[in-house]
């Protein structure tokens, strides 16, 4: 099954991915997800998402939204 995949990271570090079957899905999650900022130790922490196309995902062993 292709699928496309919310990829998101926090300063740079990788989380987790989250599976969509609906390119708008993945895209309206994104939108709302990216660019928010919050403060920690005095810090700015940002984080930033991304929509991928994945050609083949085992529904097996993820699960696609």
């Amino acid at each position: 099954m292709t699928a496309f995949l919310l990829a998101c990271s926090l300063n740079g570090i990788m989380s987790n991915g989250i599976y969509f079957q609906n390119v708008n899905y993945c895209i309206d999650y994104k939108d709302k997800l990216n660019q928010q900022t919050f403060m920690k130790d005095d810090k700015p922490q940002t984080y930033e998402c991304i929509c991928k196309l994945v050609p083949y995902v085992d529904t097996e062993k993820v699960k696609v939204y």
